[in-house]
């Protein structure tokens, strides 16, 4: 008897709970444009409604290391780790989406290893919804001179650091 409610379950939440659902939030977003709240977006709410998973295929391919970056010893370099020209792969996560009561002068994500999201204030004029991606750079840029006797000429080092952000 069990197994028949269940199933009946099952049924009311794809047939009735869900379509249903859909109309009242569809229902809403055109009474709130008609009030005049602007860039109502409730796609992903429908979609979760409808049992639909976001995909997070750039995501995966941000993250996913190229069989090209190999070391000396023909090693795949893993990210975080900077090949011999000094250059790191990154890891990529996604900025959380901002909600209606979220600050729109901030963005949060959370850091690779942590568990506490982030949070980064914004430029004056530019709002969460407008941010496409956050880069933190770490370890913070120092001044580097080289000595007299060196074979690296000064004008070569500020060379490098203009061209790698120094």
């Amino acid at each position: 008897m069990s197994e028949f409610f269940a199933k009946l379950w099952g049924y009311l939440k794809k047939f009735l709970l869900g379509p249903g659902g859909a109309l009242i939030v569809v229902v809403v977003a055109i009474l709130l444009a008609m009030v005049g709240v602007k860039n109502v977006q409730v796609g992903g709410l429908l979609g979760k409604l409808m049992g639909k998973k976001p995909k997070d295929k750039a995501i995966d391919k941000a993250n996913s290391v190229s069989e090209d970056r190999i070391d000396k010893d023909g090693k795949i370099i893993p990210k975080g780790v900077p090949d011999m020209q000094g250059i790191t792969q990154a890891t990529v996560v996604a900025i959380k989406e901002p909600g209606i009561f979220s600050n729109p002068d901030t963005v949060k994500f959370t850091p690779p290893g942590e568990k506490k999201a982030i949070e980064v204030e914004l430029p004056d004029g530019v709002k969460n919804k407008d941010v496409e991606k956050v880069v933190i750079v770490r370890p913070k840029v120092y001044a580097v001179t080289v000595k007299d006797n060196s074979g690296v000429k000064a004008e070569q080092v500020e060379d490098l650091l203009a061209k790698y952000g120094g």
